[in-house]
């Protein structure tokens, strides 16, 4: 028994200094995160200051930045070992960072090197802090779990920025089509209406108007617009641009009214964008009821159901203790 009893305090010890380790490391972490951010932050005058450079400087140096040349140095080489062998997943990830916004050749050496940079950075950091404690088998355990926590914590922010730009482009592809509508009714080409709603549309969402200026360059460069639409559906990721892509080849290869069929388009997608926000009002009331049981209920509770608990308590002791 007293064997027994010793096990079990050295092993709740271990723990509470595993605990103890743990949330020293999490904090110095977050506290140089903290730091970096605010270094890091613009101020509001440059934030100003930048919206009134003009979009086009920016679009040309993003264009730029296209066809770098690729780096051949250490990190090159460190991140093609560690690449993916197959095709498959190297083409799924580049698809995924486009999705994202990233369009430099070098964006995907980048993201490996931060998946490297964090699966080896982590568990040393947390290794460098218990060397002042006693390395144990459960401090292993926690490095092997910082490791794995750091090789998959780029592909959640990637995912999470993902649908981040894929709710922007939503918002704004209602809006979009309107402007299209406007400008085939008025008889602008297909080539300038997606430039003229590429600049109407880029103080509302960015992303899409940058979308529809590369369409537009693609064409120009001499590239199918058919495979230039098929293109821009794979880029954004949103189902609904890919659907008004294939809408808009077909009516090109068939010849049928492009007038027509973008505003038929553009009617179903603002009857969805209304079901959504219905949708969206409809699941309020379900997702209050998490903070009304755990946040109001109790306080509700204390309130009306205290005087009557202390009147219970104040009548029930004295007979106990008469009893006795």
């Amino acid at each position: 028994m007293a064997n027994l009893l010793t096990f079990i305090n050295s092993t709740f010890g271990s723990v509470e200094l595993l605990l103890i380790q743990l949330m020293i490391f999490f904090s110095v972490t977050l506290g140089i995160g903290a730091v970096a951010f605010l270094i890091s932050r613009r101020n509001s005058a440059s934030r100003r200051l930048s919206r009134l450079v003009k979009q086009q400087d920016t679009i040309v140096a993003e264009k730029g930045k296209l066809f770098e040349k690729e780096d051949h140095g250490v990190i090159s080489k460190v991140t093609t070992v560690f690449s993916p062998s197959t095709d498959g997943a190297r083409k799924k990830t580049r698809v995924q960072l486009l999705q994202a916004g990233f369009k430099t050749n070098k964006s995907y050496r980048n993201f490996l090197a931060i998946k490297i940079l964090l699966t080896f950075l982590l568990p040393l950091l947390f290794i460098i802090r218990s060397m002042f404690f006693r390395l144990t088998p459960e401090v292993l355990a926690v490095c092997l779990a910082l490791a794995a926590f750091g090789y998959l914590l780029p592909g959640i922010v990637l995912k999470i920025m993902i649908k981040s730009r894929q709710k922007r482009i939503s918002r704004a592809l209602p809006d979009a089509l309107d402007l299209m509508v406007i400008c085939v009714e008025a008889g602008l080409g297909l080539d300038m209406t997606f430039k003229k709603v590429g600049d109407e549309i880029r103080p509302i969402c960015s992303d899409l108007s940058y979308e529809f200026d590369l369409v537009n360059r693609e064409v120009r460069a001499g590239r199918p617009r058919s495979e230039s639409f098929r293109n821009l559906g794979m880029r954004t990721g949103v189902t609904e641009v890919q659907n008004l892509m294939a809408l808009l080849t077909q009516t090109s290869r068939f010849g049928t009214s492009m007038a027509k069929a973008l505003r038929v388009h553009a009617d179903a997608m603002r009857i969805k964008r209304r079901q959504f926000a219905e949708e969206r009002a409809a699941k309020t009331a379900v997702k209050l009821v998490i903070p009304l049981i755990f946040c109001i209920f109790p306080g509700i509770m204390v309130v009306l159901g205290g005087p009557a608990v202390l009147k219970i308590w104040k009548a029930i002791f004295p007979l106990l203790g008469k009893g006795s």
